[in-house]
């Protein structure tokens, strides 16, 4: 390894679970290089969507542009990484625990390519921009669960039905941007959630079994052709609220806080 004396510290905190898993496996006491991300990807055998073995790689000077950062992952299966960086070590994370999700977002950016908007992104572009950046992904066995969530009915979510919450709902951090968040808990931080109705079973897996279960459920629903992706599609998931990410929550009158647990949209998707 050739990482940095000083180790970076992950907290043991629920949000991170995914994550620590591969940042253990880099066995180092400091920082991650950009080649030992690399290591880790070939030995798991992740791939771009054109199938090239995927490498991290130091950054360019001057940095690239959103979408020819991209374009390199794409074309040339390179993934622009800083050492050093939260934000880019848990990106590292993503790709290895999302690779077919990742590949796909990759390749459905540089399909779309840039358009006349001001940030130009389109509506697509935006969306998963929105996914990579900030995603969580809800999975329960329980649509009466989810219905209250798309309802943002906190209270009666979070406190009413704590248990049924505990016992049939997994909340899975997948957008790099968001694991950042998440190293504080920082107040008011909110997930775009992707909500997913599973079968009992998916409780039995392990939580490799359900990274790769969520992993293949995600590519699934961004290609297919029928999907119109909209930011009204992520239900906004106040991430503090969830049972057992914050203490403070324990206490009903915690999801009063109208400034975290906001009452809703007031027009339709």
């Amino acid at each position: 390894m050739t990482g940095a004396a000083v180790a970076p510290v992950l907290p043991d905190h629920p949000a991170l679970a995914p994550v620590r898993p591969l940042l253990d496996a880099l066995g180092s006491a400091g920082w991650p290089e950009p080649g030992d991300w690399s290591c880790l990807a070939a030995a798991r055998g992740i791939r771009n969507a054109p199938g090239m073995q995927l490498a991290f790689v130091a950054p360019s000077a001057p940095a690239l542009s959103a979408l020819d950062f991209e374009r390199r992952i794409h074309e040339r299966g390179e993934v622009e990484t800083r050492p050093r960086c939260w934000h880019d070590a848990f990106h590292a994370c993503a790709w290895l625990a999302f690779p077919r999700a990742k590949a796909r977002i990759n390749a459905l950016h540089v399909a779309d390519g840039a358009d006349a908007s001001p940030n130009r992104r389109s509506r697509l572009r935006n969306f998963l921009t929105l996914l990579d950046e900030g995603g969580i992904i809800v999975a329960s066995t329980r649509p009466d669960l989810l219905n209250l969530l798309r309802g943002f009915c906190w209270r009666a979510l979070f406190s009413d039905r704590r248990q049924a919450v505990r016992e049939a709902m997994d909340f899975v951090i997948f957008g790099h941007a968001l694991y950042e968040r998440a190293l504080s808990m920082h107040y008011g931080a909110t997930g775009k959630g992707i909500l997913l109705e599973v079968g009992p079973d998916y409780f039995s897996l392990s939580l490799q079994g359900r990274l790769a279960f969520l992993d293949m459920r995600i590519e699934t629903l961004i290609s297919d052709p029928a999907f119109e992706p909209s930011a009204r599609f992520l239900q906004p998931v106040p991430i503090k609220g969830i049972p057992g990410w914050d203490a403070a929550n324990e206490d009903p009158a915690y999801y009063d806080d109208v400034a975290q647990f906001r009452p809703g949209r007031r027009k339709a998707a």
